[in-house]
């Protein structure tokens, strides 16, 4: 208890969560004060977090019509990115070394016949989704926001694709385009929305032309947003299993794209939207709160 009012927010958002396990109701009054004085925002969401598990211990026929015990939308979003950050490093943790020490088993005893072995395509396999998983713990991290300009980041993620791509991906939004957010993670939501709309002009079967990817962004009062447009192949089966993780039909990928790229999103206290385009294709849309 007496780390909720340590100088180290890491000290007190462990203190935070471990009374929301092994806390009783008459710490309900410590921890409200706590939380009406906290300032960083993951610790805050963790003290509502236990706020409300000591609540229910509390009163729990009462808990629903209770609406300060209520945890709202953003905060359950912020809990459960929490819980993603945990669970993803834990595993990155205990089983990433492990799967080494067999990659290099597998190398000594298949000697000359590795580079052609079927361990090593199943242990690269292995490797690609433990890639993503890194990605998605990055993904559910504490934002780092910074002033940068949004319309070169913009830039050099369409940069990154050869000329013969470039030609038909368009862009629409304000230069410079100056916010204050986390570069990292909207990068990860631009890559996603941007990788998926190049993939699927190109496997519609005509050979692409002007404009057939646009890539706008803009602001309006509360949020700041960045949208990816496509005349593709469109959206195949439910939306929302392309959420899913692990939930992909193309080779080499490990289906965490989206997953990723929604979770940045909801680091930020913002949305990601998929739907179908007017006249065909996809509208992949962020938007995140300034």
């Amino acid at each position: 208890m007496a780390h909720l009012t340590a100088s180290s927010a890491h000290l007190r958002g462990q203190a935070a969560r471990a009374l929301g396990v092994v806390g009783r109701p008459s710490d309900l009054q410590r921890l409200r004060l706590a939380q009406k004085l906290e300032m960083v925002s993951h610790v805050n969401y963790a003290l509502q977090d236990s706020i409300r598990r000591l609540a229910q211990q509390q009163q729990p026929q009462l808990l629903a019509h209770d609406e300060g015990e209520v945890i709202s939308d953003d905060v359950r979003r912020q809990i459960r990115g929490q819980a993603v950050e945990w669970i993803s490093g834990f595993l990155l943790h205990e089983i990433a070394s492990p799967i080494g020490l067999v990659r290099l088993a597998a190398k000594r005893e298949l000697a000359n016949r590795w580079d052609s072995s079927e361990t090593k395509r199943h242990l690269e396999s292995v490797g690609r989704v433990f890639e993503a998983i890194e990605t998605l713990k990055n993904a559910a991290a504490v934002p780092r926001p910074q002033e940068f300009d949004l319309a070169s980041l913009i830039d050099e993620l369409i940069g990154a694709y050869p000329e013969d791509v470039t030609e038909w991906i368009s862009m629409i939004g304000s230069r410079p385009f100056v916010i204050k957010g986390d570069p990292s993670l909207i990068r990860m939501v631009v890559v996603n929305g941007l990788r998926n709309a190049v993939e699927s002009q190109q496997t519609v079967g005509r050979p692409p032309q002007s404009h057939d990817v646009t890539v706008s962004w803009g602001e309006t009062d509360v949020d700041y947003w960045v949208s990816v447009l496509d005349h593709g192949l469109g959206i195949n089966g439910p939306i929302e299993t392309a959420f899913e993780i692990g939930n992909s039909t193309k080779k080499n990928h490990t289906g965490f794209g989206l997953a990723i790229a929604r979770q940045a999103v909801e680091t930020m206290i913002g949305s990601l939207n998929l739907e179908p385009a007017k006249d065909g294709g996809a509208l992949y849309t962020s938007r995140w709160r300034k």
